[in-house]
């Protein structure tokens, strides 16, 4: 491929150009014409030569197949957009390729921390070449990566501010609106209080209202609102609030004919609330649809072991709990309590720490106060201050 002869035509060069818009666009907010514009660009790339515009057609298509779960075939096609990238020394688009590959398959196979550094140089590279709107594309997956493994919230929520300031200053309104559920997410964690006359519970119980009236307006927005909405409702004990919503997004899902996978995380929060739900309800139904979740994180264990190791080894525990399997569950628990911490995901830590923490309660085990004590120093860790507090 990267022996293929340069694109010489004019107009073929202005067809790329012009796609590469059409595509953007389409992603924001008509998904079923991203493939059709993408064979496009790659079929002109092939018949006329390569060109600039021809790295971003294989990091989108990199990004595409992920939602076919051709996993090899995408990490193909992003070392490729890569290898171009540095062929053609084309920098003007290097924050749309770091985009597509960094917030795409690398999650996949790397840790997630290790994909922070990577989108914040696209980010920094788009404000030196111009390129605003995929700079804060960059900068917005990087500030989502740094919340799912579990970074320090109140740092965080600084850079989040610092970041949403910058997006109204240069005019980026859609990524503000994709970014303002996770600062909401984040805010709920570090300073929710559950007391009704506070001022500070009241202002992020509004901006959650006013988020989830605007959805159904695109697939990134809807997916962001609901899968932020849901991990904070867990994290605080309310499920029948969580399953509500996981219910909408599954609609909502089918109607885009899309689904926004986190690498693994949505359905492993999935997963966690189905299991709350069926110890609540005793309905067969919630252990059906825990198992069928769980199945879907372990698919994304074949491929990144240090983002969903610990996953499933707690999804394992509380599916084995949900069964009556004591023992077993036991030992489980503590596998994933260890697996999040060599994997240093504090929160995520803590989170099997305070099942545990549930289930030897159950049990009417005093050992319920250790995971218990345990999960309250991991929520303070974290930053999660609300919660540590709860």
């Amino acid at each position: 491929f990267l022996a293929i002869e340069e694109m010489k035509e004019r107009n073929k060069l202005a067809a790329m150009k012009l796609l590469i818009l059409i595509a953007y666009y389409a992603y924001l907010s008509k998904q079923e014409y991203i493939p059709i514009v993408l064979t496009q660009m790659l079929q002109l790339t092939l018949q006329h030569g390569i060109c600039n515009e021809s790295c971003i057609a294989l990091a989108n298509s990199s990004y595409l197949l992920l939602q076919f779960k051709d996993v090899a075939g995408s990490k193909r096609l992003a070392e490729l957009a890569l290898l171009l990238l540095e062929k053609l020394q084309a920098k003007k688009y290097l924050p749309s390729v770091y985009a597509a590959v960094y917030s795409g398959v690398f999650c996949w196979y790397k840790h997630l921390k290790l994909s922070e550094t990577l989108l914040w140089q696209g980010y920094q590279e788009g404000m030196l070449v111009g390129d605003i709107e995929f700079a804060f594309v960059n900068a917005t997956a990087s500030l989502q990566n740094r919340f799912l493994y579990g970074a320090q919230l109140t740092l965080l929520e600084q850079d989040i501010e610092l970041c949403r300031k910058r997006m109204i200053e240069y005019g980026q309104a859609s990524q503000f609106a994709i970014c303002s559920p996770l600062q909401h997410a984040v805010s709920k964690l570090v300073y929710f209080t559950g007391d009704p006359l506070s001022e500070t519970d009241n202002i992020i119980r509004k901006k959650e209202t006013s988020e989830l009236s605007l959805t159904k307006t695109n697939f990134m927005l809807d997916a962001s609102i609901y899968f932020y909405f849901c991990i904070v409702e867990y994290i605080f004990g309310n499920y029948d609030s969580a399953a509500n919503k996981t219910q909408e997004r599954w609609i909502m899902e089918k109607e885009y004919s899309r689904t926004a996978k986190y690498y693994g995380s949505t359905d492993f929060y999935d997963c966690l609330i189905c299991v709350a739900m069926a110890r609540k309800s005793k309905k067969e139904k919630w252990v059906t649809l825990a198992e069928s979740a769980r199945s879907k994180v372990k698919q994304f264990a074949k491929f990144g072991k240090s983002n969903c190791d610990h996953k499933c080894l707690l999804l394992q525990a509380e599916i084995l709990d949900v069964e009556g399997n004591v023992e077993d569950a036991s030992s489980c628990y503590d596998a994933a309590i260890d697996a999040a911490e060599k994997s240093g995901f504090v929160n995520e830590q803590a989170i099997a720490s305070e099942r545990a923490g549930d289930f030897y309660l159950r049990l009417g085990d005093t050992r319920s106060s250790h995971y218990y004590n345990k999960a309250r120093d991991l929520y303070h860790q974290w930053g999660a201050l609300a919660k540590a507090d709860h």
